[in-house]
């Protein structure tokens, strides 16, 4: 005669356990493919530093370089559980040391975008500056961050809870996973700088990696709310902070998108054609999206 408590660890396997552990690994898996190309960028920089580089600012590098390895190993470990225990394990307990993982892994890639940032400023500013300075748009958006943040509240997730917080889950996973590699490539850029750089160049490739810094941790802080206040909190105010965030990290990525593209045609063109003839599909797009929202809207009444 076999018979099972209630508290034992190994639990029956059913349709919403099913969603919620794949709703997991989708973290581990898109954040885990980015940091590892966060990693790679990182390690070209440190195989091939810049000749300008002293011995701080290789500290500072590969410092850098063992936070993205420990982000890539914290979300590679929920893929790995995963593994080891298929089919049989304690669902609850997985998805609460899945979101301590994820939760460690993004620390790092924050610390590792700080320290890149920082990096490229310390080649034009002194280094007690350049690293003050790196933190600013870090500061800015966790004070908002924990001003602003939902309530918690007691009622559990109903399974359309769970497919709502799932899918902004996703827009957040996916948008921070691009920007972080957005940041890498421009980072790139602004420590091996082209020698027909000039101060306008400079400036505009600096706001960039700002902005895109900053994207990507508006992207993060849906995450990192739901991971330090699972499994229960106020979705309504969850998911219109996560819209929110999201809006304005996209629009920041834009900003880059538009400065980049202004960057590569200064090199070949006048400054104002440049970022004037930049700003064209930008426009389009905008009076194409306010068309069509007028006809939605107009269609509604």
């Amino acid at each position: 005669m076999s018979f099972e408590s209630d508290d034992d660890p190994v639990k029956h396997s059913s349709t919403e356990h099913y969603s919620r552990v794949a709703s997991a690994l989708d973290w581990a898996i898109v954040l885990g493919a980015a940091s590892s190309i966060f990693f790679g960028f990182f390690l070209d920089i440190a195989v091939n530093p810049p000749s300008y580089f002293k011995l701080f600012d290789n500290i500072v590098l590969l410092t850098a370089l063992y936070a993205v390895t420990a982000a890539t190993a914290m979300f590679i470990m929920p893929v790995v559980h995963h593994l080891v225990h298929y089919r049989r394990f304690d669902v609850e307990r997985y998805l609460l040391t899945t979101k301590k993982y994820t939760l460690i892994g993004i620390i790092c890639v924050m610390l590792a975008m700080y320290l890149g940032l920082g990096l490229s400023l310390n080649s034009k500013l002194p280094a007690e500056l350049a690293y003050g300075l790196a933190t600013l748009p870090f500061i800015c958006i966790f004070v908002r961050f924990y001003r602003y943040s939902p309530t918690i509240s007691s009622e559990s997730f109903s399974t359309e809870d769970y497919d709502r917080v799932g899918a902004g889950m996703r827009w957040c996973q996916i948008l921070a996973a691009a920007s972080s590699i957005f940041f890498v490539f421009l980072l790139n850029i602004a420590v091996n700088l082209p020698p027909y750089f000039h101060m306008l160049d400079d400036i505009v490739l600096l706001a960039s990696l700002y902005a895109v810094a900053a994207a990507t941790v508006m992207f993060i802080m849906p995450v990192i709310y739901h991971s330090t206040h699972y499994p229960k909190f106020d979705v309504e105010k969850f998911l219109l902070l996560t819209k929110e965030y999201v809006t304005i990290g996209i629009i920041c990525v834009m900003f880059v998108m538009y400065l980049g593209l202004g960057l590569s045609l200064n090199s070949k063109i006048p400054t104002e054609i440049a970022y004037g003839a930049a700003s064209l599909p930008f426009v389009a797009i905008f009076f194409w999206f306010l068309k069509h929202n007028h006809k939605v809207s107009f269609g509604g009444i």
